[in-house]
C-alpha cells in the first residue's frame, strides 16, 4: 500500500504540473508570435498558473483523489464520503511546507496503511480498494 500511496502522491503532482505546463507554454508561444506588446504579462501569466497548480494539488482529494482512484485508494471523510474541499485544503496544506511535510507524513512512511498525522486530526481515511 505504501508504493501506491507514494505513486498516487507522485501521480497528482505530475497531472497538475503538466496541465499547467501545456497552458503555460501554448499561452506563451501565442504570446510570443502574435502579441508581441504583451510579452510582459508572460512571467504574470506563469505565475496565475503555478497558483493554479497548487491549488489543484491542495485540493486533489477533494472528491476523493484523482490518481488515488487509478491507484484503487480512495480517500474518505469521518463521514464516509469524499473529505470535500476544505477537508482536501487542511490535508494536504502541510505537503507545501518543507519538514513539516516529512514530519506529517513519517507514520505512514514506515507503514503504508497508517494515516498521516493530519489524517489522524480531520479523521480522513485513505481506503484500499484491492
Amino acid at each position: 500500500m505504501l508504493r501506491r500511496r507514494l505513486l498516487a502522491l507522485f501521480l497528482d503532482a505530475l497531472l497538475c504540473a503538466s496541465i499547467a505546463d501545456a497552458a503555460g507554454l501554448g499561452s506563451t508561444a501565442l504570446v510570443w508570435r502574435y502579441l508581441p506588446a504583451a510579452r510582459e504579462a508572460i512571467p504574470w501569466m506563469w505565475l496565475v498558473l503555478a497558483l493554479g497548480t497548487i491549488a489543484g494539488f491542495l485540493l486533489r482529494d477533494a472528491r476523493g483523489g484523482r490518481a488515488r482512484r487509478w491507484m484503487a485508494l480512495e480517500a474518505q471523510g469521518p463521514d464516509g464520503r469524499a473529505p470535500g474541499a476544505w477537508g482536501s485544503l487542511r490535508r494536504n496544506l502541510p505537503l507545501l511546507l518543507p519538514g513539516w511535510n516529512v514530519y506529517d507524513a513519517w507514520p505512514a512512511l514506515f507503514d503504508g496503511s497508517a494515516p498521516r498525522r493530519t489524517d489522524c486530526r480531520t479523521r480522513t481515511r485513505i481506503l484500499s480498494g484491492i
